[in-house]
């Protein structure tokens, strides 16, 4: 080894270290804040993501028509938006990641931090939709920079929201679906150079839609996203059907190792909880501010309908979808042949779909998902980071720049072919912007405590579709968006 070469592994190794110390340490300040406020939340609504979940079933899935004749986005559009956001890569590549670094029993605690994160993101959504803001092009905006800078009077605060969230999503979370996408369609097509001609091809698509603007994204999410989500868990269950008697076994694992950790992998049950923690986050998002910004794009009778419809969707991510893919997984044999692949992330995925069905075009069809999901989670992730560029300078060349900046970090993470860096970046950010956003949402959760009652009280009073006031707030200072 050269000189040169022995340099650039020790400064990558630094980098490693480095970022996986602040990791840590982000994390355990963001585990308090995810874990101790999302409980308390789920107490003071009384357990609505569970006690309401047919209410909130069915407000996500009605009105697919809605918004198609409107310039507008619909409840529907932001919710497929939120859900193209969620269902990316996480509940593939994430998933299994997850088992591998953290054992079966991580699947477990991503069940529970889903039930509770669910009632957070009911929270942060509402919340963005009380103090949304109308921008020049006549969309609805909104999220944790709108809400810390109106709702509580701190415009420095919501810029640094501002900026955590690009950085997080804008630039770590497009790095980690364009790496994985990638990686899967390099599995499955081996040519020279593979890697650069998917990164052309990732950043050319993704360009076409994110220039056509912010309801050209809504309508590609709105058509994309619910039926690629139901295919996932057809194929899913094809897969499941050829290891159909390890099923019972999968479930045993998750359940036997949330509570202790398999000696192939040593360390403390901590890891399997936070590991749980970390994927399920990156799944779902709750908590993080990055669907609110979704949230407060719907136009809307009542900021509590986006709460209640995002709030089901964490539910969906990963109860189901999450779910079926940990099933896949598990399904095939004891946790040391698992491990026995060497494989993490979608490469795992497609090894044990090939080696169950016993024929590799299980590859070409995971990555076709990989490669899909990674779009509609990467539309996601432009429409929040545009959402943001507007709140600090409503100006169309800093739009453009982050147009630039998505479509380049799309290109340059997709000729990377270790995603383990890019993963502890996002995971950092993304510990980072979970305590940030949660503070904000704690010192405001009043406001949402008050339009929640106002919308059950209208309910029992029997009105159909509850119209919101800003009247029905204790102080409605900074409200713009409902007179």
């Amino acid at each position: 080894m050269s000189g040169l070469d022995s340099f650039i592994d020790s400064l990558s190794d630094s980098v490693n270290d480095g970022i996986a110390f602040l990791n840590d340490y982000f994390w355990g300040i963001s585990f308090v804040f995810l874990i101790g406020l999302g409980l308390i939340f789920t107490y003071k609504l009384k357990g609505l993501q569970i006690a309401k979940i047919r209410e909130t079933s069915r407000l996500a899935l009605s009105g697919v028509s809605e918004g198609r004749k409107t310039n507008k986005i619909s409840s529907f559009e932001a919710f497929c938006i939120g859900m193209g956001a969620r269902i990316g890569v996480g509940n593939i590549a994430g998933v299994a990641t997850a088992i591998v670094t953290g054992g079966p029993g991580a699947v477990f605690w991503m069940w529970i931090f889903a039930i509770i994160g669910s009632a957070s993101s009911f929270m942060e959504s509402t919340l963005a939709q009380i103090y949304k803001e109308r921008k020049g092009d006549g969309h609805f905006y909104g999220g944790p920079a709108y809400y810390a800078s109106k709702g509580l009077g701190n415009r420095n605060l919501g810029i640094l929201a501002a900026i955590l969230l690009v950085l997080t999503f804008g630039i770590g979370f497009v790095a980690v679906q364009s790496t994985n996408a990638s990686n899967a369609l390099c599995g499955a097509f081996e040519f020279d150079n593979n890697h650069i001609v998917f990164a052309l091809i990732i950043a050319a698509i993704a360009a076409l839609i994110i220039f056509r603007g912010l309801k050209a994204a809504a309508k590609f999410s709105a058509g994309v996203v619910p039926y690629m989500a139901l295919l996932w868990l057809v194929f899913a269950v094809v897969l499941i059907c050829f290891n159909l008697g390890g099923v019972p076994h999968a479930f045993k694992m998750i359940f036997e190792y949330a509570f202790t950790v398999p000696s192939a992998l040593g360390g403390m049950i901590g890891t399997v909880v936070l590991t749980g923690l970390k994927r399920g986050v990156f799944s779902n998002e709750a908590g993080l501010g990055s669907v609110a910004n979704v949230a407060a794009t719907a136009d809307v009778k009542h900021p509590i309908k986006q709460g209640m419809i995002q709030s089901f969707g964490v539910l969906v991510d990963t109860l189901i979808v999450c779910t079926f893919t940990a099933v896949v997984i598990l399904s095939y044999g004891n946790f040391e042949s698992i491990l026995a692949f060497g494989e993490k992330g979608s490469v795992l995925v497609q090894s044990i779909a090939s080696e169950s069905v016993g024929n590799d075009i299980t590859n070409y069809i995971i990555a076709l998902f990989m490669f899909i999901f990674a779009f509609t989670s990467l539309i996601g992730y432009y429409t929040m980071s545009e959402s943001n560029a507007r709140f600090i300078k409503d100006d169309k060349r800093v739009i453009n720049c982050i147009r630039l900046l998505v479509i380049a970090v799309a290109f340059c993470a997709a000729c990377v072919e270790d995603v383990s860096l890019v993963d502890s970046f996002s995971d950092t950010f993304m510990a980072a912007m979970a305590a940030v956003n949660m503070t904000i949402v704690a010192l405001l959760s009043r406001k949402v405590f008050e339009a929640y009652r106002d919308y059950r009280k209208q309910k029992a009073e029997g009105v159909e579709e509850p119209v919101f006031h800003k009247d029905a707030l204790s102080d409605s200072t900074g409200v713009t968006e409902w007179d």
